[in-house]
């Protein structure tokens, strides 16, 4: 008996079975006959119970298109204006489409797709239209290469939630008190040390700590809005109460009154650090580690007399620290009511 096969790399079936995981569609396009296309694909672990379809008979129809390559895991004998065809059918229903090919009738695909991958053996011109190339011809690569592209975007989405929740509830209390007022209830260097322990170290770190679960780039904004505008509302809400309460309620001074508005801002933008990280595991302990050395570093400019007097802050004082629990209980316990309410 003579057995004529494709041989599939080692990694072949692990990096499938990583796309999948990832929800990623994968679909095999050749220029072989169906039946052999369909054959590897099911050997790989491509997901599809349809047969592979012939690139000879596929559908003109754009709708009829879409719908059969959706379905199908493969298609053979197919040309390089089908596979083009092929990409742009995935395209018009809403795929983010990436190529894989070496060859010159894979350049009308490669040129289609939002992203072309080309094979470093492949001809020059396939890799002159690539996006990324293969140097070692190793598919293996990607799901590395994906992984971290995922981490690196979630975590510009978690740091971004705390920078543009900074910038609202800044706004707030300008709207709500510097503008009728004249005065701003944090002096620039007050805002230094207060960014520094809740923004500055702690997004250095979450911009590079590892991550998980998947990623989709539709909608970035409006997810970040969504936390980040009730965030700052809420929490600029609690600098208010506990400003206001501490400089006209209690009557405490103007110094004393914006060392409460400096607490207050340390410890609910600590609470959204918190916050970005909902879901329980060693990631969330880490952050609260965080947290509890970022408050400590306040604490030390808040108790140290040299920090104390550059940073124009004062020793708290019993009404001090009512307005300052007061202020903090409002802005954290309002942006966490109203974020469990908008499901973020």
């Amino acid at each position: 008996m003579v057995v004529l096969a494709e041989r599939l790399r080692a990694n072949a079936g692990e990096t499938v079975a990583f796309f999948s995981a990832q929800s990623v569609e994968l679909k095999v396009l050749s220029g072989d006959a169906p039946a052999t296309v369909g054959a590897i694909a099911r050997d790989a672990g491509v997901p599809g119970m349809a047969p592979a379809l012939n690139g000879e008979a596929l559908p003109t129809d754009p709708g009829a298109l879409r719908e059969a390559i959706l379905a199908a895991p493969a298609v053979g004998r197919i040309s390089p204006e089908g596979k083009r065809a092929v990409v742009e059918a995935l395209g018009s229903a809403g795929r983010y489409v990436a190529t894989i090919g070496d060859g010159v009738n894979d350049v009308p695909a490669l040129k289609q797709a939002r992203l072309a991958i080309a094979q470093g053996s492949g001809t020059q011109t396939s890799r002159s239209v690539a996006d990324l190339v293969l140097v070692r011809d190793d598919f293996g690569v990607l799901p590395g290469m994906v992984a971290e592209g995922r981490q690196i975007l979630r975590n510009i989405q978690r740091v971004a939630r705390l920078f543009i929740t900074k910038t609202v509830f800044t706004a707030v209390v300008g709207l709500a008190i510097a503008i009728p007022t004249g005065t701003f209830p944090l002096l620039p260097r007050q805002f230094t040390i207060a960014s520094t322990v809740t923004i500055g170290i702690p997004a250095f770190l979450l911009a590079l700590a590892p991550s998980s679960g998947s990623w989709r780039p539709d909608q970035f904004l409006r997810s970040v809005a969504r936390f980040a505008i009730p965030a700052g509302i809420a929490i600029g809400i609690g600098i208010i109460a506990g400003y206001v309460l501490a400089r006209y309620g209690f009557g405490l001074g103007l110094t004393r009154s914006r060392t409460v508005a400096t607490g207050i801002v340390v410890f609910c933008g600590l609470a959204v650090v918190m916050r970005l990280e909902a879901e329980p595991g060693r990631r969330r302990l880490a952050i609260g580690g965080l947290c509890a050395v970022m408050a400590l570093l306040f604490a030390c400019a808040l108790l140290v007399p040299f920090l104390r007097s550059f940073y124009e802050l004062a020793t708290p004082t019993g009404k001090a620290l009512a307005a300052w629990a007061l202020g903090t209980g409002v802005g954290v316990g309002t942006m966490l009511v109203v974020l469990r309410l908008l499901r973020v």
